[in-house]
């Protein structure tokens, strides 16, 4: 019994002893940018392209496509293993009338009925899994003692293409899943784009704001100076000190914009950072958009989602040429090798011990005559699924084409808007001028030179949104065009 045990004890041993799987390495992290987990002090500076490198290393959205990427390597694993040798060791022990028989299969029943093979995740036979030694039924014989031990050993000789056609679907869903790695990668640096671009305004904003609450000081100044000479009324005074007040909100609500502009670009970064960073000066100058049919061309050959879609088209075209080798059936071999330890109890009560090695091969055919329909619908099922796939992405195609023409000419719109709001801010200016000569000379009311100031307010406003929104419209249009995520 030592020397069955024995072999056994060592193969547990062994797998007791072997090391953990190593953990998941994510991408180190490039220079200036903390590792995750940590975050920049409150006002560090924080340029564009090291606010993308962080999201692009610290996002949780592409940390969970990273496992998902890894997981579906390891279902790729899984099912090249159907293709090489299965051994397995058993051991099994037995007295009175019970025997212990070897079986290739799963475990015999008293009645000596053999269940179903076991089958896998899809639905497909496969080989190994519940083979070793297992106990006859209580039939009539005198009683013994025994214990057997050995190896089993399985091999799939051929399925056809079953499992090699499986293999190649699994390939290339783990490549879809790597493409929405970079899908989601895309989607990363757009979002930090858009983040850190509206923090860029917003702290335009608060300049202009505070910009207009000086010269409304100014102008409150000057109009209470003439009112104490009794040169203007008290309703300029008041008049001009409800502006400055109006003002002082304005800027009060910029500056609480500008805070959650930066907890939207931590957000998009993925990381819990402070609440102020300093930023980097990006300067805005419209140019000449690039051609609209050059981008379409460029998305459809860039997109990562096209790509994806591409790997999960033939993931299904795999699948069905897998289910359709089903009707040829498979060739299998099993073979054992082991020893037996019985001890024989006759009626005098003598046992007669005894030592005896086993061994067996042989071979299996099967070929499926009448499944009940079943191969043939899982072979509707794969066309289905194949077609679906089709137009899942013929329908990524149009939507890549239909966000470039959108992104193209949302760029050219903002530039165009980007002329015509400087013009708006010359002549917000000189009308402030204008109205505050005006009203020195005494040939205006306060009431124009507040509505000048507002005016000139709003413009720089709109001019200051507008030169960011083409920014942004910039980083849309790589985003449409399949760009920026190449890039980092």
């Amino acid at each position: 019994m030592r020397r069955i045990l024995f072999p056994f004890l060592l193969l547990a041993a062994a797998a007791f002893d072997s090391p953990p799987l190593p953990a998941l390495a994510g991408p180190a992290p490039p220079p200036g940018v903390p590792p995750a987990g940590q975050t920049k002090p409150a006002g560090s500076f924080l340029s564009l392209s090291e606010a993308i490198r962080v999201g692009v290393t610290q996002h949780p959205l592409l940390e969970r496509s990273r496992y998902a990427f890894l997981a579906a390597g390891a279902a790729t694993k899984q099912t090249q293993g159907e293709l090489y040798p299965w051994l397995e060791a058993s051991a099994a022990g037995g007295a009175g009338s019970i025997r212990v028989l070897s079986s290739d299969g799963a475990t015999i029943h008293a009645t000596g009925e053999l269940p179903e093979a076991p089958r896998n995740r899809s639905g497909f036979h496969q080989h190994g899994g519940g083979r070793g030694f297992a106990l006859a039924g209580a039939l009539p014989k005198h009683n013994m003692n025994m214990a057997t031990g050995g190896l089993i050993l399985n091999q799939l000789i051929t399925d056809f293409g079953t499992t090699a056609h499986r293999i190649l679907a699994s390939q290339a869903t783990e490549a879809a899943t790597e493409k929405e790695i970079l899908t989601n990668k895309a989607l990363v640096i757009l979002n930090v784009q858009q983040a850190y671009l509206t923090c860029l305004m917003q702290q335009r904003f608060v300049e202009i704001a505070r910009d207009t609450v000086e010269k409304r000081k100014v102008i409150r100044d000057q109009v209470q100076t003439l009112y104490k000479r009794q040169l203007k009324s008290k309703l300029d005074l008041e008049l001009v000190s409800v502006e400055l007040r109006n003002a002082e909100l304005a800027l009060i609500k910029a500056q609480n914009d500008l805070t959650q502009a930066f907890a939207s670009l931590n957000n998009a970064m993925g990381v819990e950072g402070p609440a102020r960073y300093e930023l980097e000066a990006i300067a805005v100058a419209a140019g000449v958009p690039p051609v609209m049919e050059a981008l379409v061309e460029e998305g459809l050959k860039n997109r990562p989602e096209l790509l994806g879609g591409k790997d999960r088209l033939l993931a299904t075209q795999e699948l069905l040429k897998a289910v359709k080798a089903l009707n040829f059936g498979e060739i299998s071999a099993v073979a054992t090798i082991g020893i037996t330890k019985y001890g024989d109890v006759h009626d005098s009560g003598i046992p007669k011990d005894g030592v005896a090695p086993l061994w067996g091969a042989a071979a299996t055919a099967r070929l499926p005559i009448f499944t009940g329909f079943r191969i043939q619908n899982q072979v509707a099922e794969a066309g289905h699924r194949q077609g679906e796939a089709e137009q899942e992405l013929q329908n990524l195609v149009n939507e890549v084409v239909l966000q470039v023409i959108r992104a193209s000419l949302s760029q050219t719109t903002a530039a165009e808007q980007i002329a015509l709001e400087q013009e708006r801010v010359t002549f917000a200016k000189e009308a402030v001028n204008l109205a505050q000569e005006r009203y020195k000379l005494g040939l205006s009311s306060i009431v124009e030179v507040v509505r000048a100031l507002t005016a000139l307010f709003d413009a720089e406003s709109r001019l200051a949104e507008a030169q960011y929104v083409y920014k942004k419209s910039q980083a849309v249009v790589a985003y449409a065009a399949g760009q920026d995520y190449l890039k980092y």
